[in-house]
Protein backbone atom coordinates (compact mmCIF):
# COMPACT_ATOMS: atom_id res chain seq x y z
CA UNK A 1 0.00 0.00 0.00
CA UNK A 2 1.40 3.44 -0.64
CA UNK A 3 1.28 6.32 1.88
CA UNK A 4 -0.13 9.39 1.08
CA UNK A 5 2.13 12.35 1.83
CA UNK A 6 3.46 15.88 0.73
CA UNK A 7 6.85 16.02 -1.00
CA UNK A 8 9.23 18.38 0.31
CA UNK A 9 9.08 20.47 -2.77
CA UNK A 10 5.30 21.13 -2.30
CA UNK A 11 5.58 22.21 1.33
CA UNK A 12 8.53 24.09 0.42
CA UNK A 13 6.45 26.12 -2.76
CA UNK A 14 2.90 26.72 -0.20
CA UNK A 15 5.22 28.02 2.29
CA UNK A 16 6.84 30.38 -0.29
CA UNK A 17 3.07 31.56 -1.49
CA UNK A 18 2.36 31.90 1.95
CA UNK A 19 5.52 34.10 2.59
CA UNK A 20 4.70 36.61 -0.43
CA UNK A 21 0.83 36.71 0.60
CA UNK A 22 1.85 38.09 3.79
CA UNK A 23 4.32 40.32 2.89
CA UNK A 24 2.00 41.89 0.47
CA UNK A 25 -0.94 42.27 2.99
CA UNK A 26 1.28 43.42 6.08
CA UNK A 27 2.29 46.99 4.62
CA UNK A 28 -1.48 47.66 4.23
CA UNK A 29 -2.33 46.62 7.56
CA UNK A 30 -0.06 48.76 9.34
CA UNK A 31 -1.09 51.83 7.40
CA UNK A 32 -4.29 51.34 8.67
CA UNK A 33 -3.99 50.40 12.35
CA UNK A 34 -1.84 54.14 11.73
CA UNK A 35 -4.58 55.89 10.18
CA UNK A 36 -6.91 54.52 13.07
CA UNK A 37 -4.29 55.45 15.79
CA UNK A 38 -4.28 58.91 13.80
CA UNK A 39 -7.98 59.55 13.84
CA UNK A 40 -8.76 58.47 17.13
CA UNK A 41 -5.75 61.02 18.49
CA UNK A 42 -7.48 64.07 16.53
CA UNK A 43 -10.99 63.19 17.89
CA UNK A 44 -9.57 63.03 21.35
CA UNK A 45 -7.74 66.41 20.73
CA UNK A 46 -10.77 68.03 19.41
CA UNK A 47 -12.61 66.71 22.50
CA UNK A 48 -10.34 68.28 24.90
CA UNK A 49 -10.49 71.50 22.66
CA UNK A 50 -14.35 71.32 22.40
CA UNK A 51 -14.76 71.21 26.29
CA UNK A 52 -12.15 73.93 26.87
CA UNK A 53 -13.81 76.11 24.53
CA UNK A 54 -17.33 75.14 26.33
CA UNK A 55 -15.72 76.08 29.38
CA UNK A 56 -15.12 79.46 28.84
CA UNK A 57 -18.53 79.87 27.47
CA UNK A 58 -19.56 79.41 30.52
CA UNK A 59 -17.24 81.68 32.47
CA UNK A 60 -17.10 84.44 29.56
CA UNK A 61 -20.19 84.51 27.68
CA UNK A 62 -19.91 85.26 24.92
CA UNK A 63 -16.95 85.66 22.08
CA UNK A 64 -18.27 89.10 21.45
CA UNK A 65 -18.05 90.12 24.90
CA UNK A 66 -13.97 89.11 25.17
Amino acid sequence: MKKKAFTLAEVLITLGIIGVVAALTIPSLIAKHKEKETVSKLKNIFSTLSNAYTLILNEHDSPEKW
